[in-house]
């Protein structure tokens, strides 16, 4: 009962995620947005892995992968740590968002990241 808990929440939290990740609210992901999304919840594929992730993933072979998609493929290999809840996630996304306008501009992201000892070249 405990895992199938898990597995509801984390269901739920992947969703969320896709919704975010879907720009044009197609209810499918292309390969540059599963790339982001796939790097949001601590992956790192490379280019050439996230073609070849795609492929696989793409079952009906339309080009994009829908929700149904993602989740056969991923929901598998999750754990508890892998998704981060929505409140932790909006609360990182409105440290870097200082306007609070919903968008992180380059400025903000720079900003942030020098302050976390990290800054940015313009490359």
């Amino acid at each position: 009962m405990v895992m199938a808990q898990v597995q509801t929440d984390q269901v739920k939290q992947l969703k969320a995620i896709f919704t975010r990740f879907d720009m044009n609210s197609d209810g499918s992901l292309t390969h540059l947005e599963l790339a982001a999304l796939l790097r949001s919840i601590g992956l790192k594929p490379q280019g050439d892995q996230i073609h070849a992730l795609l492929s696989n993933m793409d079952k009906n072979a339309n080009g994009s992968i829908e929700f149904e998609e993602l989740l056969n493929a991923i929901l598998p290999d999750l754990n508890e740590e892998v998704l981060i809840n929505h409140d932790q996630l909006m609360e990182v996304f409105r440290s870097f968002d200082k306007d609070g306008n919903g968008y992180i501009t380059a400025a903000e992201l720079a900003g942030q990241m020098a302050k976390m000892g990290q800054p940015l070249r313009d490359k």
